[in-house]
């Protein structure tokens, strides 16, 4: 089974709100609404059925881009999203190469699928190709203490050291912070979150 047909399978069987990684509402939020304009460039990296692009509809963020893997959950975003205007990418990461811009780069869950050392260094210097300076990158992976695994897929974990090492050469590292999520099973993962900004 390909990757995309994995996560398509995993979206089309699951109810959002049963997914390891589902939660209500997004804490970065509140930063950004504290920090960027409301017709910043933002890309949401694996935002297919995240609440995150929806509640920055919801504040009239007017420039938003969605990129997933997954048909489906782009499907489902789309219909959410119930005709307002962002735009929806369906691609892997590994293959895509930013054609813009943006503001605001913001990525929960997925950096930690990337188990191959030269995938996490493209990664890095694509955010970087596709950040302004002075943008805003934000990052929340699986921690040293995660798990090895999720949705059936081996995982990648990263202490705050490693990730601030590997972010220096194009970002300066504002924010960090360790957090426990719970999975809707009551399951505890731990991420650790990034705030950066391009060089």
């Amino acid at each position: 089974m390909s990757l995309t047909d994995h996560w398509n399978d995993r979206y089309e069987n699951n109810p959002a709100s049963k997914l390891s990684w589902y939660q209500e509402s997004s804490p970065e939020v509140e930063f950004i609404t504290s920090n960027v304009g409301k017709a910043t460039p933002i890309i949401d990296i694996g935002g297919g059925l995240s609440p995150f692009v929806h509640e920055l509809i919801d504040l009239e963020f007017t420039d938003l881009t969605v990129l997933d893997i997954s048909d489906f959950a782009l499907s489902e975003g789309v219909r959410k999203a119930e005709g307002r205007k962002v735009e929806w990418i369906a691609s892997d990461i590994r293959d895509w190469s930013p054609e813009r811009m943006f503001g605001l780069w913001h990525d929960r869950a997925v950096f930690h699928f990337l188990t191959v050392k030269e995938d996490q260094q493209r990664y890095f210097s694509m955010a970087a190709e596709a950040l302004v300076p002075g943008g805003y990158l934000i990052m929340g992976t699986f921690s040293e203490n995660g798990p090895e695994t999720c949705s059936g897929l081996p995982v990648a974990r990263h202490s705050i050291v490693n990730l601030t090492s590997s972010l220096a050469v194009d970002f300066t590292v504002i924010d960090t912070s360790i957090q426990v999520h719970i999975t809707p099973s009551g399951s505890a993962q731990e991420f650790a979150w990034v705030y950066a900004v391009r060089n």
